[in-house]
């Protein structure tokens, strides 16, 4: 009893006749002498390579679309590759950039405190002014200026 692969490739007689270039009655004199294998009214590849061992059953057409499947194959793993290691980055530009989000809103806050603090500075010589010596104002405006170019205050 033989037994049929589900992957076994059937030929009409002519398509068989084509692959081995000759003709459909030589195909059919082979099939009635038991030298070539039939299922279902279709010769099978399997029973064409035991017939014929040194002929390839593969054209420069099969060659081709094999060929051409293979860049395919390669190229949707490629592919998936790409869109893996596309999405790896984008989850490390997001980290990348939530990071830098939070060390700007840290400056910012800091950047807020010495503004507070030029301002205090600010406020606190003038009052000093108010009770300081007529010698010692000339440096203490000197001093003020320079807060107020700093602070950028106007």
């Amino acid at each position: 009893m033989v037994l049929w692969r589900a992957s076994v490739i059937k030929l009409s007689v002519s398509q068989a006749a084509r692959k081995l270039g000759v003709s459909r009655a030589h195909i059919q004199t082979q099939i009635n002498l038991g030298k070539l294998q039939t299922h279902e009214g279709y010769v099978t590849t399997d029973s064409i390579r035991l017939a014929y061992p040194k002929i390839s059953l593969y054209s420069e057409q099969d060659k081709y679309i094999q060929k051409m499947q293979q860049i395919k194959s390669d190229a949707m793993f490629k592919a998936g590759v790409a869109d893996l290691t596309k999405q790896e980055n984008e989850e490390k530009l997001i980290n990348i950039v939530t990071a830098l989000k939070s060390k700007l809103y840290k400056e910012e806050l800091r950047n807020e405190h010495y503004v507070m603090v030029f301002e205090e500075l600010y406020s606190r010589l003038n009052i000093f002014e108010k009770c300081c010596h007529t010698q010692d104002k000339e440096s203490l405006h000197k001093l003020q200026y320079w807060i107020k170019i700093q602070s950028n205050l106007n």
